[in-house]
C-alpha cells in the first residue's frame, strides 16, 4: 500500500509499503545505507542491504525516489524519538529512482543548532525552502484556517463570490496601485484592487446580502517589514446588520478556529476600547495588552522637578509621559543599558529628541549618570508613586510639544521593552478598538484624509460636527487587534449618495474628480442602496501572529523580499521597448 512518509506507525509493522519522497540524508554504513526519505507529512527511515545496495549507493541528497519494502520496528538503542516514525523503519525489497537531483545550495534542516541560510537564499530557491518540515507545517496551518474560515460562513448562509481583479483606477488615497495596460484599449488603463470595497458594496445594493471572499489584494505601498505587494484577505459584507453583529460573528469564527485547529484558550467577549484611550493609554491604535504597562502622564509632577532638559518644553507648554516596565533590572539582564541606549535611537528616529530612562532600586531613582536622578530628587517619591514603581523596575519618560507624537512613539516604545521582558499575563490577546475618528490630519499636506477609508459612515449622532469641527467625527469603524497587531478591521458603509459625494469632498476630491473616480458607486447609492457593513482579516498576518512567528514571508508560498522583489523568478524585470511600444507605434501610424 502506499503511504505518506510521516504516516508509518505500529499499525503497519509486519506489511508490505510504499513510500515516495525525497532523500533527505544518505548514510552509508558498509554493509547497510540509510535513507531518510521525506515527503510533506514527515521522514521515514529506509534501510537498503543485500542485492539493493549497490544501487541504493548512486543516491545522493534530494532524489527522488520510491521504495517498496517490509516495515520493521527498529532496534531499541537505534530508536528516534524526536521523530514521530523514530521507532520504525523500512526494509527496502524494491527501490525506483524517479529522479536524481543536483547538489542543493543549503542544507534542507529543521534542527535548531544548523545553520538556517540566508532568506533571500532561500527566497531565490523556494521550492526547496518549503520542503522544510516547519516550512510544510506553516502551509498546511493557514490551509487549515482558510478551511475553517469557509466552513463557517457557508454554515452562517454566506454566499462564497468572486470579485474582479482587473478594476477601474479609482486613485483613493493611501497606497498607490498597480497599473495594468489594455492592449485592446490603446491609451486606458485597469488597476489592480487594492480590496474588494466598492464591489462588495455592490454586491449589497445587488440584494446579496451575505457575502464572503478569500480574496487577493494588492497595494504598491512603501517598504515595510510586515509588508506584501500582495496578499490575501479574508473578506466579507452584510446588509441590514450592525457592529454588534460583525463583532459577535467574528467572534464565534475565532471561537470555532482555536477548538478546531487545537490552538489554546481565549476568553469572550473580546475587550472594547475606545480609539482615545488605546492612544492615551497605550501609544498606539493596537495595543498589546498581553503586558498592562500603561503610560502616565506626569506633567504637573516634573514642573516641580529641576531636570531642566524636561522643564524647557514644559515651559513651551508641552507634556511629559511615562511608562514603567517590570524589567528586574540588573538581575535578568534582558534590559541592560546597552539596548537602552538603542530605545533611545529609535525613539529619536521616529521624531523624538530625547529619551530619559532610569531604575528604581531600594525604593530610590538611580540612572546613569547619576545627575539624572539627582535632578529628580524634589519629585522622586511622587513620581514613583504616581507609576507604582517597585525595585528593579525601569522607567522611561519623555517630553514634547507634539502630544500625539509622544504618545505614538512611549507606544512603539512600550511593545519594544514589552516584548523583551516577555512577562506576557496571557498567550493571545484579542482587542476590539472602536470610535476611530473618521478623519486624520495629514502631517504633510495639514489636509483631512480619512483614517481607513472614505466609504466609512459617520456617527448620526456627530452629523453636526461635519461642517464646522469634522476632527470630532466618529467614524464607524472598528479593528481587531491580536497580541499588538491589527489582523482585521470593518466598517459600516455609506449608503448615501449626496453624503458618499460630501465625504469625498471633504478630503479634498473636486466633485468632477470624485465622478469621475466613483461615479459608478455613488449611481449604484441612488437605487436603494441597504445598510451594510463589512470586514477584513488580513490571512497573512493573522495565521502568522496565531503561530506565534515574526515573519508573514513564511506563511506566503512565493513572498517578495522586503523591497518586492521576487528572488524566485528574477520579478520585477524590464520588457524590450520594442515590444512595449508595439501597439502605441501602430495606433500613430494609423493617425
Amino acid at each position: 500500500m502506499d503511504i505518506y512518509c510521516g504516516d508509518l506507525s505500529a499499525e503497519f509493522v509486519g506489511k508490505r509499503v510504499t513510500l515516495n519522497g525525497w532523500c533527505r540524508y544518505v548514510r552509508d554504513h558498509g554493509g547497510k545505507l540509510f535513507v531518510d526519505l521525506a515527503d510533506r507529512k514527515g521522514v521515514s527511515q529506509v534501510v537498503f542491504e543485500d542485492s539493493l545496495l549497490s544501487q541504493a549507493k548512486s543516491l545522493g541528497r534530494e532524489y527522488v525516489i520510491r521504495v517498496t519494502g517490509l516495515v520493521k520496528e527498529r532496534d531499541r538503542e537505534t530508536i528516534d524519538e524526536k521523530n514521530p516514525t523514530g521507532r520504525f523503519e523500512v526494509s527496502a525489497e524494491k527501490l525506483i529512482i524517479i529522479n536524481s537531483a543536483d547538489t542543493p545550495p543549503f542544507e534542507i534542516t529543521d534542527e535548531k543548532d544548523k545553520f538556517l541560510a540566508a532568506e533571500d537564499l532561500r527566497l531565490k530557491y523556494r521550492y526547496l525552502d518549503l520542503r522544510r518540515t516547519e516550512m510544510v507545517n506553516n502551509i498546511i496551518f493557514r490551509d487549515k484556517i482558510t478551511k475553517i474560515a469557509r466552513k463557517f460562513f457557508w454554515d452562517n448562509n454566506f454566499l462564497e463570490l468572486e470579485t474582479p481583479t482587473l478594476v477601474k483606477d479609482t486613485y483613493e488615497t493611501g497606497a498607490r496601485p498597480f497599473i495594468v495596460p489594455s492592449r485592446t484599449k490603446k491609451g486606458s488603463f485597469y488597476s489592480l484592487p487594492q480590496s474588494p470595497q466598492i464591489y462588495k458594496q455592490l454586491i449589497m445594493i445587488a440584494g446579496l446580502d451575505k457575502y464572503f471572499q478569500v480574496a487577493r489584494a494588492f497595494r504598491d505601498e512603501d517598504q515595510r517589514e510586515d509588508r506584501q505587494p500582495e496578499f490575501t484577505q479574508l473578506d466579507f459584507e452584510v446588509s441590514f446588520k450592525d457592529e454588534n453583529y460583525v463583532m459577535s460573528l467574528i467572534e464565534s469564527l475565532i471561537a470555532r478556529i482555536f477548538e478546531e485547529a487545537n490552538i489554546g484558550d481565549i476568553k469572550f467577549p473580546f475587550k472594547r476600547m475606545k480609539y482615545e484611550e488605546a492612544i492615551t493609554k497605550y501609544g498606539s491604535d493596537k495595543p498589546d495588552l498581553r503586558y498592562s504597562y500603561e503610560i502616565t502622564d506626569i506633567t504637573e509632577t516634573m514642573k516641580r522637578s529641576d531636570y531642566n532638559t524636561v522643564k524647557r518644553v514644559l515651559e513651551s507648554n508641552g507634556k511629559v509621559k511615562a511608562v514603567s516596565f517590570p524589567a528586574d533590572y540588573g538581575k535578568s539582564g534582558k534590559i541592560t543599558k546597552d539596548f537602552m541606549l538603542e530605545v533611545i535611537e529609535i525613539a529619536k528616529t521616529n521624531g523624538l529628541k530625547g529619551l530619559t530612562w532610569l531604575f528604581i532600586e531600594n525604593g530610590k531613582l538611580k540612572s546613569i549618570p547619576e545627575t539624572i536622578a539627582s535632578s529628580l530628587s524634589k519629585v522622586e517619591s511622587e513620581l514613583i508613586s504616581s507609576l507604582n514603581a517597585k525595585d528593579g523596575e525601569v522607567v522611561v519618560f519623555a517630553a514634547d510639544l507634539d502630544e500625539m507624537l509622544l504618545l505614538q512613539t512611549l507606544g512603539k516604545i512600550r511593545k519594544i521593552i514589552g516584548d523583551k521582558i516577555g512577562k506576557f499575563n496571557t498567550r493571545f490577546s484579542f482587542l476590539w478598538v472602536i470610535d476611530f475618528p473618521l478623519f486624520e490630519i495629514d502631517s504633510i499636506t495639514k489636509k483631512l484624509k480619512p483614517s481607513h477609508n472614505p466609504f466609512t459612515a459617520p456617527f448620526t449622532e456627530d452629523l453636526a460636527l461635519l461642517e464646522k469641527e469634522p476632527e470630532k467625527v466618529r467614524g464607524r469603524q472598528f479593528d481587531m487587534v491580536l497580541n499588538g497587531n491589527e489582523v482585521g478591521g470593518g466598517a459600516v458603509r455609506i449608503n448615501n449618495a449626496d453624503m458618499q459625494l460630501k465625504i469625498l469632498k471633504m478630503i479634498g476630491m473636486p466633485e468632477e474628480q470624485a465622478i469621475d473616480a466613483f461615479g459608478f458607486l455613488i449611481n449604484a447609492l441612488r437605487f436603494g442602496a441597504p445598510e451594510d457593513i463589512g470586514f477584513a482579516i488580513g490571512l497573512d498576518r493573522f495565521v502568522t501572529v496565531l503561530k506565534e512567528k515574526q515573519s508573514i514571508r513564511d506563511f506566503i508560498l512565493f513572498p517578495k523580499t522586503k523591497s518586492f522583489d521576487s528572488p524566485i523568478d528574477g520579478s520585477p524585470t524590464k520588457i524590450d521597448e520594442k515590444r512595449l511600444l508595439e501597439d502605441y507605434k501602430l495606433k500613430r501610424s494609423e493617425e
